[in-house]
């Protein structure tokens, strides 16, 4: 097992590397949604609050 992960270790990290650079990707385009999301949140609310008064 040791012998397969060492003769591909260079092969095996560039893909680690590659997978890692595209799950943070994923997660900043996720975080930029989330806060665009809570803007039209907080839109929504300060629209029911002003009609609330």
């Amino acid at each position: 097992m040791q012998a397969a992960a060492a003769s591909g270790g260079g092969r095996v990290r560039e893909a680690e590397r590659a997978g890692l650079e595209r799950l943070r990707w994923e997660i900043g385009e996720k975080n930029k949604r989330i806060r665009e999301l809570e803007m039209v949140r907080d839109v929504f609310e300060r629209r029911i609050a002003l009609r609330v008064k």
